[in-house]
């Protein structure tokens, strides 16, 4: 699943909020859904307060954004393509914001 960050406060569900359910996933983290149809509608992580990711084929035009990179490649089925050039990371980048520089998990 492709996901884009964006700033928490420029996050907006618009319509149908009674419809958005959530949990803790991780105990770094939580998802929310839509309670009708079951869709992912975001991620929101401990170490990045100020942050959310969401899956782009929630956005009216998904073609207006592209990946920039692959986390987890290594637990990616045989059969999802992955674009040649852009880098792969076996669990989070080494640089994520809000973590220890070089540290991959989330919960180390």
């Amino acid at each position: 699943m492709v996901f884009a960050t964006l700033h928490l406060d420029r996050y907006r569900i618009p319509a149908g909020g009674k419809q958005v359910g959530g949990f803790a996933s991780t105990d770094f983290g939580t998802r929310t859904f839509c309670r009708q149809c079951g869709s992912p509608l975001s991620i929101h992580v401990r170490h990045q307060p100020d942050e959310i990711d969401i899956p782009v084929g929630t956005l009216d035009d998904p073609e207006e954004v592209a990946p920039t990179f692959h986390l987890y490649a290594a637990e990616a089925p045989s059969w999802m393509p992955m674009t040649a050039f852009l880098p792969r990371y076996q669990a989070l980048r080494p640089k994520t914001r809000g973590l220890p520089e070089g540290q991959t998990e989330a919960n180390s």
